[in-house]
């Protein structure tokens, strides 16, 4: 695939994206210096993980039964 095709081709998957979430993760990973793979500082490791059990506590997660449908449609 040359990279005019995969420009195209990503292109045309943003285009289909409608869920704002995932359009903000997305540019954040596009604009981030830190890359997706980073280090973090300890400090930013219990940041994450009390932010998760709280996201998990408020209900914003996905069932594993919800996932499975979503993928279906990948």
């Amino acid at each position: 695939m040359s990279i005019g095709e995969l420009q195209l081709k990503l292109h045309e998957a943003i285009d289909s994206i409608t869920d704002r979430s995932k359009l903000e993760v997305l540019n954040k990973l596009l604009t981030s210096d830190k890359g997706p793979f980073s280090q973090m500082s300890h400090k930013e490791y219990i940041e994450a993980i009390e932010k998760s059990l709280q996201q998990i506590k408020d209900g914003h997660f996905v069932s594993v039964e919800d996932l499975e449908k979503e993928s279906d449609t990948w």
